[in-house]
């Protein structure tokens, strides 16, 4: 498999790893439980996200730094700043922004030409996730 396409795969991967980080961090902060424990729900799905992609690097013929913060590429990350953990509303606009971006990266990657079907199939599966969780912090937004 083409080095851009495992390159693309690995810089996609440190991003979910930063991201579950993020979440568990976020998860620990906030003090409004039903929040919390939401936020902790979704960095268990990053964390078998990242399992799959690093499954999927493997299977396209790449190699994949399974430590943490140790992928060969540097993160890019989906997010600027952080949020007031304090106020709910800077919090779901933070979580808007690096769902909006995990979309738009899962949509750059799987654009590649070279990406056979059923690996494009894999991603899109996490990229209809990252859909529905925009949908979800959206939504929780609106209600605020």
């Amino acid at each position: 498999m083409e080095k851009n396409i495992i390159d693309g795969m690995n810089q996609l991967l440190t991003n979910v790893l930063d991201y579950k980080e993020v979440l568990q961090k976020l998860a620990d902060s906030i003090s409004d439980n039903p929040t919390s424990e939401k936020i902790k729900e979704f960095a268990k799905v990053a964390d078998k996200e990242s399992k799959e992609l690093i499954q999927l690097i493997s299977d396209l013929g790449g190699e994949a730094e399974t430590t943490e913060r140790q992928t060969d590429q540097a993160s890019i990350g989906w997010f600027s700043g952080s949020p007031d953990t304090k106020d709910m509303t800077s919090v779901l606009e933070y979580l808007v922004e690096a769902e909006r971006n995990r979309e738009e990266e899962y949509s750059t990657v799987i654009q590649h030409d070279k990406l056979e079907r059923p690996h494009k199939n894999r991603l899109i599966k996490h990229r209809k996730e990252a859909e529905a969780n925009l949908k979800y912090f959206q939504t929780a937004l609106q209600a605020k």
